[in-house]
């Protein structure tokens, strides 16, 4: 090789060998916190003000590569209808529900060997002068070290795996909630599953689960399917509504056992301690495909037989007669025959 192209061709594959070592490299971290795995994932106590907790995150690291985690703790509070969460940080004291500065913990950086499990310790002490009612915050995991800015960004939120805690003080509790909608997303299905959402609201300042079941029931009133409401579990925040979606799929084989006609949905749920009550009932119609084609065809058939038979009637009609008119002696023209006189002397 000429002395002049040596070393270009060096550079060359000096910088791609660093190149695929540096993307190796971030594939695999990359990799390792994808599959890391947080247990468990929400955990929800009760404490009184001035209590200590003590309890443990345990991490999986299911990969074979070494992963470094950071611990970082934030608050968060509830996101739209989803009930997804919203992360703040954790020197927003003020707000009435926040939970992270509560949290401490001695290990600011973990290390997992490919497939350990490690119990990370943490502990909460609850102030004395803690407001009743719930409080939020999360431990996160994060492959970066935590940075100081004024914010985190819901990107950098999303590459972390968390651990949530619901913390209940007693005191002035308020479970208050309400039912604020409850239907279905069509009037009349030709298939199915029928969906159901139900929009529950929590005006109270602690956490509750909605729990009960919708029941179909025909035009007769009589039920035909049960569904369990909220299976998953998932929590109302205070000062939020949350969207639950519930679906009715009936058997749709053989096809004269599905559902035909109308409908009623009845909500029966239950919220909190005291088991308040929230109830809703909304109608709707199933037509399958099959019956709206069978029907179709039958009224095709029912209006071709009615027009032939008004067709065979015209013709089979016997031809009418009209009768002559009147002689009228008053028009010139006709002819007035003598009348005969009958003599009665």
């Amino acid at each position: 090789m000429p002395k002049k192209l040596f070393l270009p061709v060096f550079a060359l594959l000096t910088i791609l060998t660093l190149s695929y070592a540096f993307l190796s490299r971030a594939a695999e971290e990359s990799g390792a916190a994808e599959g890391l795995t947080v247990s468990p994932p929400i955990r929800e106590v009760s404490l009184k003000p001035g209590e200590i907790y003590s309890d443990t995150v345990r991490l999986t690291n299911p990969t074979q590569n070494v992963v470094e985690l950071y611990p970082k703790t934030m608050n968060f509070e509830a996101r739209g209808e989803g009930g997804d969460p919203s992360f703040y940080e954790a020197d927003d004291t003020n707000h009435k529900y926040a939970l992270a500065s509560w949290i401490s913990y001695d290990q600011p950086k973990i290390a997992l060997a490919p497939q350990q499990v490690v119990e990370f310790k943490y502990q909460m002490k609850v102030p004395l002068d803690a407001e009743p009612g719930g409080h939020y915050g999360v431990i996160f995991f994060a492959t970066n070290p935590p940075e100081k800015t004024e914010g985190t960004s819901q990107v950098s939120i999303a590459s972390m795996v968390g651990s949530l805690i619901l913390v209940r003080i007693p005191g002035n509790i308020k479970e208050e909630g309400l039912l604020e909608k409850f239907y279905s997303l069509k009037n009349l299905y030709v298939t199915t599953p029928v969906v159901f959402n139900t929009l529950v609201k929590n005006t109270g300042n602690i956490h509750f689960k909605p729990e009960g079941e919708i029941k179909i029931k025909n035009l007769w009133g009589g039920e035909v399917a049960s569904m369990v409401f909220n299976a998953a579990k998932g929590n109302v925040l205070p000062d939020s509504s949350r969207k639950f979606e519930e679906k009715w799929a009936p058997a749709t084989e053989p096809f004269y056992k599905q559902p035909i006609g109308r409908f009623t949905a009845n909500l029966q749920l239950e919220y909190g301690e005291a088991a308040k009550g929230l109830t809703s009932v909304v109608a709707f119609w199933v037509f399958p495909k099959w019956f709206i084609v069978t029907v179709a065809i039958l009224l095709l058939a029912l209006a071709f037989f009615l027009i032939r038979l008004m067709i065979i009637k015209k013709h089979r009609r016997p031809p009418t007669h009209h009768p002559a008119p009147p002689h009228n002696p008053s028009r010139p023209g006709h002819y007035n025959p003598p009348r005969s006189h009958t003599n009665l002397s």
